[in-house]
């Protein structure tokens, strides 16, 4: 899932020609044959997807140290595989396999505090529980659980006051952090997942209980206390895409994926409605689900009748219409459901319902008749529960230092959003720019220098950042800002490209120089996904 979009900055739309001593590389806003292209009349240049490789190559290989690698699956695996799994407090497993199904780590979660942090454990019947979630920003993965030891009899049923309901929250280098446990929601009942945008907050979904305080419920990072959103006190998965809260749930009149309020609530009072086109009856038994763009949304249905598997729906006329469903087998439903998107095509992972040594499987949506494949089979006495496909983050950063102009010092940014891959809307912006003037970006694939470069016939403090690969000249809007498109195809190819921007606005009042510029600090953009 992606952040929400940020406000547009106002800027002059035409691109006017800029003259210069050395000829200029162009760049279109939409990037449609590899992303960078050439300007017909300067000699050839890098081509960012035919770099791809390399750069990530060396984008990753200090990543390879990191305990959870962006591009493998992370699957929670409940037993230890000495027993049989039960309704008692059981020890958990962060596994993780590459995208193919090959072994790479097993990240136990706790089973007893240690400072803050509480243990993390799972009832090992409830089939529920145990979704893995990543945050929008990419940096954290979430599971919840129970604060108790392995063992504890009946542990969904326990009070929530004296056996915490745990949300945990791993980074990718693999530290786990279990501070965030609620005293007051779902209990007696199950506690199944929660979703974040930083890592800050959390939006928790569950059963209702004897007291009725189950559905979706927010917290901060560190709370013993939450706040319930809605009157709805029964619900599975959340889930974050543009900015809005959604969650599936299989009672009452909901059958389905259902939006959480207006955009991320935090208070009382927010009303669940279903997407229209769902089912209101019961029926459907909707898990997991993944939202791959607007108009698409697969859903991890665990009926065993021949109707269960991943449902494939799509938007059409503000209706929402189930197009055909993915089957494992005729007798296997799904609950845990990730994936993306690569040019179009996505590609689906997900866990099985058998009760223990469950599957791992893939599939890539070809149609009604896609094969699946199985990744990897749980132990005996085990069961994989929820499965994310980690994304790689994204990132802006900020270097060096700037040089004013008259009126003052220019800012360079970004506005719509965050850089990912299909944010065809993202734009490098600058601001406190002289009106009107020309604003000359630099881009670069790769990142900025470490240190400036002097500028000769420009004020002593202009410095260059970043040797550009492409120079494009704006104009400055009314607002004294400018902004270029740098939009970004959902291209699996370009995770973890780095980009670097700088930006040099004229100023035509500065004088006794004879390039009268100022110059932005730089950026260094990590594309993810």
């Amino acid at each position: 899932m992606h952040a929400a979009s940020q406000k547009r900055c106002r800027a002059g739309s035409r691109r006017r020609p800029f003259r210069a001593s050395a000829p200029l590389r162009s760049l279109p806003g939409q990037f449609p044959n590899g992303f960078l292209t050439r300007h017909p009349l300067t000699p050839p240049m890098r081509n960012l997807t035919r770099l791809a490789v390399p750069v990530l190559a060396s984008l990753l290989a200090p990543a390879a140290l990191a305990q959870i690698v962006p591009g493998n699956l992370v699957v929670l695996r409940v037993g230890t595989g000495a027993a049989a799994l039960s309704s008692t407090a059981t020890a958990s497993f962060l596994e993780q396999f590459t995208a193919t199904g090959l072994p790479v780590s097993t990240l136990p979660m706790p089973i007893a505090a240690s400072g803050p942090n509480r243990a993390c454990t799972n009832s090992g019947s409830a089939t529920s529980e145990g979704f893995v979630t990543q945050s929008i920003d990419g940096r954290y993965l979430t599971v919840c659980g129970y604060d108790a030891a392995p063992g504890v009899a009946g542990i969904a049923a326990t009070a929530a006051a004296t056996t915490n309901r745990v949300i945990a929250r791993i980074d990718l280098a693999g530290t786990i952090d279990t501070s965030t446990a609620l005293t007051d929601g779902y209990t007696a009942s199950n506690i199944r997942s929660a979703v974040s945008i930083d890592g800050s907050s959390f939006w928790a979904s569950g059963a209702s209980g004897t007291l009725g305080l189950g559905g979706m419920r927010y917290a901060t990072y560190g709370a013993t206390t939450s706040t319930q959103l809605t009157g709805i006190n029964n619900t599975r998965v959340g889930a974050i895409f543009g900015g809005q809260l959604y969650c599936s749930s299989a009672s009452g009149s909901l059958h389905g994926i259902s939006t959480v309020g207006v955009g991320t609530p935090t208070v009382n009072g927010s009303t669940i409605t279903i997407l229209p086109g769902f089912s209101i009856v019961s029926g459907p038994s909707g898990y997991d689900f993944f939202i791959a763009d607007a108009n698409t949304v697969y859903v991890a249905d665990d009926r065993t009748s021949g109707l269960g598997g991943i449902q494939k729906w799509t938007l059409s006329a503000g209706t929402w219409t189930l197009q055909y469903t993915l089957a494992v087998t005729a007798t296997s439903g799904c609950r845990g459901l990730s994936g993306y998107v690569d040019g179009g095509v996505t590609t689906l992972f997900a866990t099985t319902t058998q009760t223990n040594a469950n599957l791992l499987v893939s599939v890539t949506d070809s149609g009604p008749g896609s094969a699946f494949t199985t990744l990897a089979t749980a132990a005996t006495n085990t069961a994989f529960r929820g499965v994310r496909w980690v994304r790689t983050p994204s990132s802006v950063v900020h270097s060096g230092t700037a040089c004013a102009t008259n009126t003052g010092i220019p800012t360079i940014g970004t506005a719509n959003g965050d850089p990912v891959l299909g944010n065809t809307a993202f734009q490098i912006t600058a601001a406190n720019v002289p009106v009107p003037t020309f604003v000359m970006f630099s881009l670069r694939v790769g990142a900025s220098a470490p240190f400036g470069l002097p500028v000769p016939g420009t004020p002593a403090c202009v410095a260059v950042y970043v040797l550009p690969d492409v120079l494009l000249a704006e104009l400055s809007g009314p607002g004294g800002t400018a902004a270029t498109a740098l939009g970004i195809p959902n291209v699996q190819a370009l995770t973890g490209a780095v980009l670097s921007a700088q930006a040099f606005p004229f100023d035509l009042t500065m004088t006794g120089f004879s390039l009268a510029i100022g110059s932005t600090d730089a950026l260094d953009i990590t594309i993810g996904n």
